[in-house]
């Protein structure tokens, strides 16, 4: 089991969801691997890239095989692919090894020149998940029947999330749409010696300064947007990806 890297360029991103009925990111998901690879980057799927907790098997198979080709010709091509398991995929934890040319991590301590980043897909810090994992269980499954009735109810979900950290929580240095615990967790990984650190989960993308030159970073879900984080040259940047793009790519 392979936890600790050292890269060049990586590029992480997170939530794709494939196989669960909001999703729509096959596509996009597609064209971005091509363009990555073209540009030589690393690339690791921070958590739950592939749905299994709220899964429409249909969608799976649609899905699926294609990202899976994909990421065949990334690694075929000489560059590393990582995937950090999340909750919704958390069955693979059962693959902590290299999996049909791709390698399976529960974390990534990453160097690149003199920067040490943290990447984990954070879902140990939901208190939710960790406090109430039976209700945490149902109301996932319950999601993902409610996202099979009506797909749109996911973008309600966000906006609760977005209105009870801005106006329930007692920190508001953090993401926006996140618990306070998120930016907590942030704050004591980083006292352990690492520059920068990087979670998914919660699909509130953004950015936090932590003073000192460290950075806090989500990466956001590919569900509602195409946002990424750039690991190069000792810097730490979060992006966002755009089909014209392609037009770059040597």
């Amino acid at each position: 089991m392979i936890t600790n890297i050292r890269t060049e360029k990586l590029l992480v991103i997170s939530d794709l969801h494939l196989g669960n009925p909001f999703s729509q990111t096959k596509n996009k998901t597609l064209e971005f691997l091509h363009w990555a690879r073209a540009k030589n980057y690393d690339l690791c799927i921070n958590g739950d890239g592939v749905e299994i907790a709220q899964v429409s098997f249909a969608k799976l198979a649609c899905d699926v095989p294609d990202v899976m080709r994909a990421i065949k010709a990334y690694t075929k091509s000489g560059l590393n692919v990582y995937y950090v398991v999340g909750n919704h995929d958390i069955a693979f934890e059962n693959f902590l090894n290299d999996w049909g040319g791709f390698m399976v991590a529960p974390f990534l301590n990453c160097w690149n020149k003199d920067i040490r980043i943290r990447i984990e897909h954070g879902h140990l810090y939901d208190p939710l998940f960790v406090k109430h994992p039976d209700f945490y269980e149902f109301i996932t499954w319950f999601g993902g029947f409610a996202l099979k009735i009506n797909p749109q109810l996911y973008n309600l979900w966000m906006a609760v999330e977005v209105f009870q950290s801005r106006f329930w929580e007692k920190s508001q240095n953090g993401i926006v749409g996140e618990h306070e615990n998120f930016i907590n967790a942030a704050e004591e990984i980083l006292a352990r010696g690492f520059d920068h650190i990087v979670f998914g989960h919660t699909h509130h993308v953004g950015v936090v300064d932590m003073k000192e030159g460290k950075y806090y970073l989500n990466s956001g879900s590919w569900l509602i947007g195409t946002s990424y984080v750039q690991i190069e040259d000792g810097n730490c940047k979060l992006k966002e990806w755009k089909s014209s793009d392609l037009a770059n790519a040597s």
